[in-house]
């Protein structure tokens, strides 16, 4: 009995394992199916792909032999120009040869002329040395000789204004004196007192040097008091040259100058007696100061 349950335990067992392999079996066969299946529609897939991909690059290898043929003509007509190009490249080749072959035998001809002409050099550059040194030596005696120039010419415009000076005619020796009328036996002249003075005698030469010309001048006399007015005032008046100032003078003579001193006196009767304080007498030649003197009374 336990020999035919043992058996019979064994089959059902196997028979299990059976069912389970078959199982098994079953699922992956349906998973095989399954994979085959979504396999063959990739596959698909990436034969269109493929196709269409193909129709591209052939239409691309014909458009690229179109475009190698086009090429191919232009790299026939570049074959021609370069071979022209050669052509004319050879022949200026040849003729810049020709020239400088023609500028070497220049250049030779120059050579031997730049090598004379630098042997010249060589000598005036000694020769210019020397004529520096002499040009340094003439420059400082043209300094010097320029700086007495200056001094000369100085010295003429100094002469010159000395000359225009002494063309003027100048008032020398002048002597004042006074009158007056107290006692008959009275010494009535260089009197120094006020109140008795009623004349006044003013005396002096004119006279010009080797530069002043013949002719005649006026001599205006002009007396100021103490209190600065003019003494015996003419209704007159003349301009002095050097300031442009017009004044009143007391006196006036024309003298005629012919290379040698004038004379010339004025005598002064004063309307009024002089008052006492300081006169000064001021003398013009031509309407410019020449002298001036001043009178002093008690």
């Amino acid at each position: 009995m336990e020999t035919k349950e043992n058996t019979s335990g064994k089959v059902i067992r196997n028979q299990r394992i059976g069912i389970i392999v078959l199982a098994v079996l079953l699922a992956i066969a349906i998973v095989g199916n399954i994979v085959y299946m979504n396999r063959s529609g990739r596959l698909s897939d990436e034969k269109d792909a493929l196709i269409a991909e193909r129709t591209n690059l052939q239409q691309n290898i014909n458009a690229l032999n179109e475009s190698l043929a086009l090429k191919d003509e232009i790299i026939e007509e570049g074959k021609e120009n370069i071979a022209r190009l050669n052509e004319e490249h050879a022949a200026i080749v040849a003729e810049k040869d020709a020239r400088i072959t023609n500028l070497n035998r220049r250049v030779s001809t120059r050579s031997n002329e730049l090598a004379e002409v630098r042997e010249q050099n060589v000598l005036l550059l000694s020769e210019k040395e020397e004529l520096q040194i002499q040009q340094a030596m003439l420059n400082d005696e043209v300094a010097l000789l320029k700086q007495e120039l200056d001094a000369l010419a100085s010295a003429h415009e100094q002469l010159l204004e000395q000359v225009e000076k002494s063309k003027v005619l100048n008032v020398y020796n002048m002597c004042i004196m006074t009158k007056w009328d107290r006692r008959i036996c009275a010494d009535r002249y260089n009197v120094t007192k006020a109140r008795r003075v009623d004349n006044t005698f003013i005396s002096f030469e004119v006279d010009g040097s080797y530069f002043t010309e013949a002719g005649e001048s006026m001599v205006h006399l002009v007396i100021l008091g103490p209190d600065g007015y003019v003494i015996n005032a003419q209704p007159e008046s003349f301009q002095i040259e050097e300031t442009g100032e017009v004044i009143e003078y007391t006196d006036v003579q024309r003298i005629s100058y012919d290379n040698e001193p004038v004379h010339v006196e004025f005598n002064i009767i004063h309307t009024e007696r002089l008052q006492a304080g300081t006169y000064q007498i001021m003398a013009y030649v031509d309407s410019k100061l020449s002298r001036t003197d001043t009178m002093i009374l008690d």
